[in-house]
């Protein structure tokens, strides 16, 4: 609508109401849309606020609820939601194997059953420049012997007694004096084995469990009065005789499963024998083992006062 005055029409005046106009409606858009996008910015920090606050409480919740071991949990940070590591799965710390102790020493639970087994003895020891030499040879094919020991002999030469057994060769007794037990009373031997055994245990820590009598000497009398199993052998070398290396292999020739090996740790052509002997029956197969492993794996329970021949 136009504005007249004394008939003339002002179009100055039009336009100058109609830009107020267009302003004015300009400026109440721009406040409405202002106070909208104050209005959205508000909403969203009260969104982002209680979010926050709901991620801190549920980080609270579990806290509380859980023992989690490692470092605490920061998983939350402020305005971001940071997903939680999975905790690794402990380890747990293996048991140390025991050592073995005292007569467990020389008897190994790894053998194999199914193998050929042989038993090496030796009487008379000990006797260090001989002794030794034997247990280099058996250590370098983890081989073991049994060693029957004379316990007068074993404070002179204590280191060779303490060595044998601490690479898991048996220690038996060979009375303490070497005397023809049949020729004593059953005080006097009981008296020599009592005596013998002390002298073991001195060195080594335990007693013996077999004993072999001197000479293979033995009567209805000494059995009723030993009370551990005596040792004979299937295979005699009799290198005590013939103190050659050759006829020493040349009787071992003849080895089978089972057999139980009489040698003497006294002379250098028994210990030059064994170096060679040695290798020839791991080669063939053989478990080189004690008096009680070739028992143990043959599944013989050795009563005392009773003789044993072999492991057959």
């Amino acid at each position: 609508m136009k504005h007249k005055d004394n008939g003339i029409i002002d179009e100055n005046l039009y336009d100058k109401k109609s830009f107020r106009a267009r302003s004015r409606d300009k400026m109440i858009k721009r406040e409405r849309r202002l106070r909208r996008q104050i209005l959205m910015v508000c909403i969203c920090v009260i969104l982002l606020v209680s979010l926050v606050g709901i991620i801190w409480m549920v980080s609270d919740f579990n806290k509380a609820g859980k023992k989690v071991a490692g470092k605490p949990d920061n998983s939350v940070a402020a305005g971001k939601n940071v997903t939680e590591k999975p905790t690794a799965t402990p380890v747990p710390t293996p048991t140390p194997t025991k050592e073995p102790e005292g007569k467990e020493k020389w008897l190994r639970k790894d053998l194999d059953p199914d193998k050929p087994m042989v038993a090496l003895t030796f009487d008379d020891g000990p006797y260090s420049p001989v002794t030794d030499k034997i247990l280099k040879t058996l250590k370098k094919y983890d081989a073991r012997a049994t060693f029957f020991t004379v316990g007068n002999r074993i404070s002179t030469y204590e280191s060779s007694v303490k060595k044998a057994y601490e690479q898991g060769n048996q220690i038996a007794s060979h009375t303490y004096s070497h005397v023809y037990l049949t020729q004593i009373s059953n005080k006097k031997i009981k008296k020599e084995l009592a005596r013998s055994n002390k002298a073991i245990k001195k060195a080594i820590g335990c007693g013996f469990d077999t004993l072999r009598p001197p000479g293979g000497m033995v009567n209805d009398s000494m059995k009723k009065v030993i009370n551990v199993p005596m040792i004979y052998w299937s295979v005699d070398t009799e290198d005590w005789s013939s103190r050659n290396t050759d006829k020493i292999l040349a009787k071992c020739k003849s080895i089978k499963d089972g057999d139980i090996v009489l040698m003497h740790d006294l002379y250098p052509t028994t210990a030059n024998a064994v170096k060679k002997l040695v290798p020839r029956l791991v080669k063939k197969g053989y478990q080189i083992v004690t008096i009680d492993e070739l028992f143990y794996y043959k599944g013989i329970d050795a009563k005392g006062g009773v003789v044993y021949f072999s492991g057959r």
